[in-house]
């Protein structure tokens, strides 16, 4: 059993603490969220006053609170609340709704029953809040990670991704560089020692995947050489995932530089974005199609042929810039039936800010999750096929609203299969992705929801074949011996160091988002003129 935190006693500064998470919609650099709702304000108020209450009766300094298993017992206890209260049921008005009015009713308004809800103790109850809330001896394979390499051309060559990742760079960064604030180093710092995390995928953003990208092919290796020495050897703990954009090259260059990305070794999946292309007249892009036969089927062959049979996709979240018409999932579903033998993994399971989650209903679901399910309906393709599905960003967004998030995963579960969803997280835009790994550990479907649409409990089993199961078999890793490698590796009792400094005071928030996420403060970064630091050249 972990030995109780010492908190210091010191007086707290004057600055607003920092909450576990922040709560609803925030950013991931690619897009600017919505303000505020009355949800969550009321999320923030409340928490504050638990904590505050529960600090009092330990006698204990509330900002060190807040960063403890303690602290997220007590602001998951105060999502509940909301939920039950419902004070904004409908966030965003202009949303649209992903089911009729009728079965959304469900969790929906002042008197409905929240779908989900998170099972925690008092926060007070330093032991219980560890037990439930720490570690459960789960393998966790996040598949949706991302960093940048600060001294990169790209921060001349391709301006409008450098505008995208200035918009994730802390806005309190202390660095004489701000991208450092993003770079491998504080990667590897937030999610293998103040998180739970024993795995990663490693991506890069959209791009032509070339050497101008904020993390070229061969930084990726890097970081993957680099993280597998801390390990000392056998499993890597990165994954690297290459970047295929079809729409920039042309079939001869692009399939030789896949054949030598795939020569290295370190090549786990191919990644793309087939809503990004080369800028056109007036700085348009263009998309492409995944089962378009002749931009996106020949490169999946090439693929095939060279024995990389895992192919993901990011579908959904719609990013600055991005062709909405090759948006949809249903390309990745064409593309899955043409390619039996291959798997393929739809990125944020094509979960869109401007949908309201509700259950599934195929006459209205052109967007969101319900897009992915219709699409699969469609193919004839069962649960448990070769197309699977992410959790990056989705479930951060939906987490803070039960009822939205017991809809999205049990959906998913469902229909997907049980044995196809993955955990991802979009870290480390987010810093640390330790309170979504919480939060996800504590969340529940209530049996109003299991027994009215058919979703299933979320079991200990379940949640275990999401946080990494499913992607151990996904990617052929024997999860016992990857677990008794991170267990006796440098990185893994650099972690237990890490987690010893901060219960006792010397690690004051190691849960800290790497980003501005709130809209106020993504406006105020977007306003301040950072072009001089940003470009060195």
């Amino acid at each position: 059993m972990a030995r109780p935190p010492r908190y210091p006693t010191h007086r707290e500064p004057d600055s607003p603490p920092p909450l576990p998470f922040v709560p609803g919609e925030v950013s991931n650099g690619e897009f600017v969220p919505s303000g505020a709702t009355a949800r969550d304000r009321a999320i923030v108020a409340g928490t504050l006053r638990r904590v505050a209450d529960a600090a009092d009766r330990l006698g204990v300094d509330r900002r060190r609170f807040l960063q403890s298993t303690g602290g997220m017992a007590a602001m998951l206890a105060t999502v509940n609340l909301v939920g039950c209260a419902d004070p904004d049921p409908v966030s965003a008005p202009t949303r649209s709704p992903t089911a009729t009015g009728a079965t959304n009713t469900a969790g929906s308004g002042p008197s409905a029953t929240p779908g989900g809800t998170y099972d925690v103790p008092s926060p007070e109850d330093v032991a219980a809040c560890a037990g439930t809330l720490e570690s459960q001896g789960e393998l966790i394979i996040d598949v949706h990670t991302h960093h940048v390499m600060p001294d990169g051309p790209w921060r001349r060559t391709e301006p409008a991704i450098a505008s995208m990742i200035r918009d994730v760079v802390p806005a309190n960064c202390t660095e004489a560089d701000p991208l450092v604030c993003v770079d491998r180093r504080h990667y590897l710092s937030d999610i293998f020692l103040a998180s739970d995390t024993g795995i990663t995928v490693l991506s890069d953003v959209p791009s032509s995947g070339g050497p101008d990208s904020p993390i070229p092919f061969a930084d990726q290796v890097g970081t993957y050489e680099f993280a597998n020495e801390l390990t000392d050897g056998g499993t890597p703990r990165v994954l690297v995932q290459a970047i295929v954009a079809p729409n920039f090259y042309d079939p001869g260059r692009l399939f030789e530089e896949m054949a030598r990305q795939q020569a290295t070794g370190a090549v786990a999946t191919f990644k793309t974005y087939t809503a990004w292309g080369p800028a056109g007249p007036g700085g348009v892009r263009a998309g492409y199609a995944l089962d378009d036969p002749v931009v996106g089927l020949p490169w999946l062959e090439r693929a095939q042929a060279l024995g990389v049979r895992v192919i993901c996709a990011h579908k959904g979240l719609p990013i600055q810039g991005f062709d909405q018409r090759f948006n949809g999932p249903r390309d990745v579903v064409a593309a899955a039936v043409a390619f039996p033998d291959l798997q393929f993994v739809v990125f944020h399971s094509a979960f869109e800010r401007a949908t309201t989650e509700g259950p599934y209903d195929p006459a209205r679901a052109e967007r969101g999750t319900n897009s992915l399910l219709k699409a699969l309906d469609d193919a004839g393709l069962p649960p448990n096929s070769n197309v699977w599905c992410e959790l990056g960003t989705t479930w951060r967004e939906v987490m803070t609203n039960p009822t939205q998030a017991a809809h999205v995963v049990g959906k998913l579960l469902r229909r997907v299969g049980e044995d196809r969803v993955l955990w991802g997280t979009d870290a480390v835009w987010y810093g640390s992705p330790q309170p979504q790994i919480m939060a996800f550990r504590a969340f529940q479907i209530t049996e109003l929801f299991q027994q009215q649409f058919g979703y299933p409990a979320l079991t200990p089993d379940r949640k275990a074949k999401v946080f990494g199961r499913n992607a151990a078999r996904l990617f052929g890793l024997d999860i016992e011996a990857v677990r008794c490698a991170i267990d006796g590796s440098k990185l893994g009792q650099a972690r237990v160091a890490f987690r010893d400094l901060h219960a006792h005071g010397e690690i004051a928030e190691p849960w800290r988002a790497r980003a501005p996420l709130t809209r106020r403060e993504v406006l105020t970064w977007l306003r301040t003129d950072r072009r001089a630091t940003l470009n060195p050249f």
